[in-house]
């Protein structure tokens, strides 16, 4: 049983922090603001850098269930109108639920994992409990450096492929095709800011990832070599 946790806390950590690197990507602010800058976003819907980001404000408020919906209304192109129609709400109901589920699952990992380190810490003892995390970091590195590596090398040559089927894969309709000639949903957010959002999200992710390396590192020089792990431990 012992075994099996050890086995399970470094691949269930890697989710978890990918799962916590898309929900704290997403909600960052500035991050919008940045992309709404270099695209040139505002000018191109026709709408004021400050409602814009308004809008954003909202939108991000619903997406943790702080907003009930998303009705707003703006100036546009020289007339107040409802930034998003019915199709486009529609959607964002989907990506709420999705959203949701990740930040469920986020918070479900994050405690199993913890109950995991009490439990082997309180069994083995800190310094054995890392050092045996430490010795299974390589293996889950290398699993962990194949995925990411394939995944990175798909969006880079083809992000378009990889964003439709992400949302092949996880909608049931096709609420998410908007014409851009109408849809100021799309416009907001073309492929451009979601090959950008991608990014930034791997790079977070292998940002934790490499925290993580540090954290189960024998903290004293030599230890590892001073006492031995446990047979089947690793």
């Amino acid at each position: 049983m012992k075994k099996l946790i050890y086995n399970l806390i470094l691949p269930c950590t890697f989710i978890a922090i990918l799962l916590w690197s898309v929900i704290g990507v997403s909600q960052n602010r500035a991050f919008f603001d940045k992309q709404y800058i270099k695209n040139d976003t505002a000018a191109h819907i026709g709408m004021r850098h400050q409602d814009l980001m308004s809008v954003t404000d909202n939108l991000l408020s619903y997406m943790v269930k702080q907003r009930p919906d998303l009705e707003m209304q703006y100036g546009v192109k020289g007339e107040i109108r409802e930034i998003f129609d019915e199709r486009e709400k529609l959607h964002m109901i989907d990506v709420l639920n999705l959203y949701m589920g990740v930040i469920y699952i986020a918070i479900g990992l994050s405690a199993a994992v913890l109950a995991g380190l009490i439990y082997v810490i309180k069994s083995d003892g800190l310094k054995t409990a890392r050092r045996i995390l430490d010795k299974k970091y390589i293996w889950s590195a290398i699993g962990l450096a194949v995925v990411a590596g394939t995944a990175g090398i798909v969006v880079a040559t083809n992000f378009q492929w990889f964003w439709t089927n992400f949302h092949l894969v996880f909608f049931t309709n096709d609420l998410w095709i908007l014409d851009p000639r109408v849809s100021i949903m799309i416009n907001m957010f073309p492929l451009e800011f979601f090959y950008a959002i991608v990014v930034r999200i791997l790079e977070v992710f292998v940002l934790g990832c490499l925290v993580v390396k540090l954290l189960v590192m024998p903290y004293e020089k030599g230890e590892g070599k001073r006492k031995r792990i446990p047979e089947g431990m690793i």
